[in-house]
């Protein structure tokens, strides 16, 4: 079977998750007590609609790596499961925006250099579970200095975030904190939480220069 063009850069960097992410989906649909629902699932619009968007991603990717083929040759073995994670996490995703995200993410990883293996491995988790609304909140918030769960009224610290119980934000900032990219602090005046030391890098990878 004759390869598309689109397929081959990514398949250069990313080819071993897209397989497996395949024999995974095989195997799920010929076994277990979900198999006989899966096929009549495959034919949803939902479904119809999955597939056109992790189309356009793969398509998306494969064309930043093309651009990109000195970079591609020379990654770090830190760099490679950076960009393998994430056309991982898209392959799981329905969310448009965090689709957006993974390909920013694809791109910046090229320019990382200096990502750890450690690192990469807590980024990585970050990057798959990550919400785009979750991310967002980082990247308006990252220059408070704390994140403070507090009542209306109550006095407002200079350089501290305050979110209102059951708003919105409180729900990121749960999330956020489920994912340590933010930390408790120290509890004397009620509990603040701070950004990780591992979100300046997080900000590198979500941060889209050309926007």
């Amino acid at each position: 079977m004759k390869t598309s063009p689109s397929a081959t850069a990514l398949e250069k960097v990313a080819g071993s998750v897209l397989v497996e992410a395949t024999a995974t989906a095989i195997t799920v649909l010929v076994g277990g007590p979900l198999a006989a629902m899966l096929p009549i699932l495959l034919k949803s619009l939902a479904s119809e609609r999955y597939k056109k968007r992790n189309d356009e991603f793969l398509q998306v990717v494969s064309a930043t790596l093309e651009r990109h083929e000195n970079e591609i040759r020379n990654l770090s073995d830190a760099q490679y499961k950076l960009i393998n994670e994430a056309v991982l996490a898209a392959l799981h995703t329905t969310e448009v925006e965090k689709l957006k995200m993974l390909q920013t993410v694809v791109k910046r990883t090229l320019d990382l250099r200096d990502v750890q293996p450690q690192e990469a491995i807590l980024l990585s988790r970050i990057i798959r579970d990550i919400s785009a609304e979750e991310a967002h909140f980082v990247l308006r918030n990252f220059a408070f200095t704390a994140i403070h769960i507090s009542e209306p009224g109550e006095p407002e610290e200079r350089g501290v975030l305050h979110v209102a119980p059951g708003s919105r934000d409180e729900l990121l900032v749960s999330g956020l904190n489920s994912l340590g990219v933010l930390t408790t602090g120290q509890p004397t005046m009620g509990q603040l939480l701070r950004f990780s030391s591992i979100v300046a890098k997080l900000i590198l990878l979500l941060q889209d220069n050309d926007t």
